[in-house]
């Protein structure tokens, strides 16, 4: 089984690649969050069978899948389903996307509330962990707004460039501010520019 979920992360992170590079130069249009999670299952869900070398393999991706949390009932953008045999892993992953301008060419605003938001899916991520024959998630983001990446300031829930999140500890944080205590893994905020597009693939580590 472990090597069937190596296989199986490592043809995530080649789709998460792909679709940097399609939408960096015009291939993939993305609007907001909902196309961005069709288009990218639609990556994963004609590739994963890369990953199935043996007749007691599967691999399947489920799109809002509702996860029952602390908290109550949250939906899961993406559950990719590993089975080998009568055993099963599930990886969650779940996306955000932010675009500078709405498509009537107004400004989206709001940036403030998506770092939080992105902040939120790092604290399900951990969450949906802790379930039962689940692993550790991947949390992927992307926006075309500069301002997210390249940070000036200290800000609140901090997702620029070069940010990490050690123990729950964040970088670049103004003390003034109160830490976000439901974070306890460690995250290293590396963002990769594709054109005018800027792609973050977050994974806890050690």
């Amino acid at each position: 089984m472990e090597q069937l979920v190596d296989r199986v992360k490592n043809i995530v992170n080649i789709c998460w690649e792909s679709f940097s590079a399609k939408v960096g130069c015009g291939l993939i249009v993305i609007n907001k969050e909902a196309s961005m999670q069709l288009q990218f299952a639609y990556l994963l869900k004609n590739t994963l069978d890369l990953a199935v070398y043996n007749d007691d393999e599967a691999v399947e991706i489920e799109l809002e899948t509702s996860l029952h949390i602390e908290t109550g009932y949250k939906e899961c953008d993406i559950v990719v389903t590993i089975s080998k045999g009568a055993e099963k892993i599930h990886i969650p992953i779940e996306l955000k996307c932010y675009k500078q301008f709405l498509p009537n060419v107004n400004a989206t605003g709001g940036y403030t509330q998506f770092r939080s938001l992105v902040y939120h899916d790092i604290s399900l991520m951990e969450q949906y962990a802790s379930l039962n024959n689940f692993t550790n998630g991947t949390c992927l983001v992307m926006t075309n707004f500069i301002g997210i990446v390249n940070r000036n300031v200290y800000w609140l829930n901090d997702i620029s460039n070069g940010t990490t999140i050690q123990n729950g500890i964040v970088s670049n944080h103004n003390y003034e501010d109160v830490e976000p205590s439901n974070i306890i893994k460690n995250y290293t905020f590396n963002w990769i520019q594709k054109n005018n597009y800027y792609f973050l693939k977050l994974e806890a580590h050690d």
